[in-house]
């Protein structure tokens, strides 16, 4: 299955029932594959929130953008980009469980590229079924079969990209310092104890960046909230801050 949703690039928990059992929904293959291919659809309207590109180190980021209808969350999508290579994921839920996970991953050693895509279909609770196509190039690629595979809901994280995309948890940021590369300004924000910072382009300031920059000694440590947009600046894509808040 095609992403359709471009890049820029989980608040919901698995919740138990009275009787101590993981929610799930009676739902099949077939069911849910009718589900997506609607929430696809280009007559479907979303409210999207895109969270930031949280760098860890030079050889590790994440990102992700959550599509919402009516205030609950339909579609995550993430973007994982390792030493290794590129992860593209889609997480669809269904009444606030997870219903189908697809990836779209690249592999890469510096010399050698290969590919993989899965598609894998829960209930909410339990995989139903994972499959799995691999290939050195993308043409063969879209002439395998998937195979069957054998996958554990631990493998996924589904509360990760709505913490991503709300600031919080790993993924809430702290005033670090102001960078200046090459005559660009950013603004550096950091999590100490998941090693998660994000640099934030510079193109103007305002009442939060004065206040930073004139004292920045007292406001380390302070939690800061910011706002962006990814725009490309002389042919580059940056991560623009547009706006923030201290938090405490």
């Amino acid at each position: 299955m095609k992403f359709l949703f471009p890049f820029f690039g989980f608040l919901f928990l698995i919740s138990c029932s009275g009787n101590g059992e993981l929610k799930s929904l009676d739902i099949d293959e077939k069911s849910i594959d009718q589900y997506v291919q609607e929430k696809l659809d280009t007559s479907q309207n979303y409210d999207i929130l895109t969270g930031m590109r949280f760098s860890k180190g030079d050889n590790y980021a994440y990102s992700a953008v959550r599509f919402s209808q009516n205030d609950t969350a339909i579609l995550y999508t993430e973007l994982i980009e390792e030493t290794t290579g590129t992860t593209y994921r889609n997480l669809f839920f269904k009444d606030k469980l997870p219903v189908y996970v697809e990836e779209d991953i690249v592999l890469s050693d510096g010399v050698t590229t290969s590919y993989v895509q899965r598609k894998i279909y829960l209930n909410g609770a339990i995989i139903l079924k994972a499959y799995e196509r691999s290939a050195s190039d993308k043409d063969t690629l879209a002439e395998q079969k998937f195979q069957e595979i054998t996958m554990t809901m631990g493998q996924f994280d589904f509360e990760r990209a709505e913490k991503s995309v709300t600031q919080k948890g790993e993924y809430e940021m702290t005033f670090g310092e102001f960078l200046i590369l090459d005559l660009m300004s950013y603004l550096v924000l950091e999590n100490e104890e998941s090693g998660y910072s994000v640099a934030l382009y510079l193109i103007e300031g305002d009442d939060l960046i004065n206040t930073l920059y004139a004292n920045p000694d007292a406001y380390q440590g302070k939690v800061i909230r910011c706002y962006h947009q990814f725009m490309y600046i002389s042919g580059i894509q940056q991560m623009v801050y547009t706006g923030g808040e201290i938090v405490q």
